[in-house]
């Protein structure tokens, strides 16, 4: 829609006008800013999949958010943005990615990501930057281990979609607030490996795998959603959101919106590993 396009290129220029030093902030305060990177250098989801010079599903849905709650999305699938000068201008970092960002994709143009932005974005993150992963980000840069140590887990495989459990671990963690103690809902659910369970992963929601079909699941149940400390900065990890109607679930978003508000820094949240605890 031509809203959805309006909004967009105000955000674009925004933060043209940020980076040029135009912006007149308060007491040197900017506002909040969220790059929204969706370059799939693997498989292209549904969700953020363009049409022509439309944004895709999720991105209309993060810009609104954005719009409604007093922070800045700026979409692209430009991996190329991931880099120490354009970071400076950023307070945290989402990804709805796949496959290894410093190759181009079969289906996405966007340029690719260059070694060295890989190893800036870890620098800044640890600096203090804020990092939120959604649904396939445990599928991109497979078989870097500091990469992977950064998120917590490796994609390993999924099923089938379908309904299940999801029980919530601290619901003391912002972005937990107000959801229910446990709840039932469809997704694409992804079993990570090489999951940091003991070392550095505090889980915000277990996936309960009773009753679940398919032979991916048939193991006890595991992490769907987590958050950790690294370095200085605010990591947020949740394989959910396979689903357009999974983004369209106001559960889902107000989760997202707090969730990213923990990841500028704005609100505390305990990140101590937890794994041991759950299991008593």
């Amino acid at each position: 829609m031509k809203r959805y396009r309006i909004l967009a290129l105000m955000t674009t220029i925004g933060v043209l006008m940020a980076m040029s030093g135009t912006v007149d902030a308060k007491e040197n305060k900017r506002e909040r800013t969220v790059l929204y990177l969706t370059k799939s250098s693997g498989f292209e989801h549904s969700v953020v999949q363009r049409s022509g010079d439309r944004l895709s599903h999720s991105e209309q849905i993060m810009v609104e958010l954005g719009a409604k709650n007093g922070f800045r999305v700026v979409c692209t699938k430009d991996a190329g943005m991931i880099n120490a000068k354009n970071l400076a201008n950023f307070d945290t970092v989402m990804f709805y990615t796949t496959g290894d960002l410093t190759q181009p994709g079969e289906k996405d143009s966007g340029s690719v990501m260059t070694e060295e932005g890989r190893k800036e974005l870890l620098d800044w993150i640890r600096a203090g930057g804020g990092f939120f992963g959604s649904h396939t980000v445990t599928d991109s840069f497979h078989g870097n281990e500091e990469f992977m140590a950064m998120m917590g887990g490796e994609f390993l495989t999924h099923g089938k979609q379908q309904y299940t459990n999801i029980k919530v671990v601290d619901p003391k963690f912002p972005a937990m607030i107000g959801l229910p103690v446990e709840f039932r809902m469809i997704d694409e659910y992804y079993v990570n490996k090489n999951i940091n369970l003991g070392k550095d992963m505090h889980i915000l929601l277990m996936l309960d795998t009773a009753g679940m079909e398919g032979d991916a699941y048939q193991i006890p149940p595991y992490p769907i959603t987590w958050c950790s400390s690294y370095g200085q900065g605010r990591v947020f990890i949740s394989p959910l959101g396979h689903r357009e109607d999974v983004w369209e679930m106001p559960m889902f978003q107000g989760m997202i919106v707090k969730a990213l508000n923990w990841t500028f820094g704005d609100v505390p949240g305990d990140t101590a590993p937890n794994y041991a605890e759950f299991l008593k």
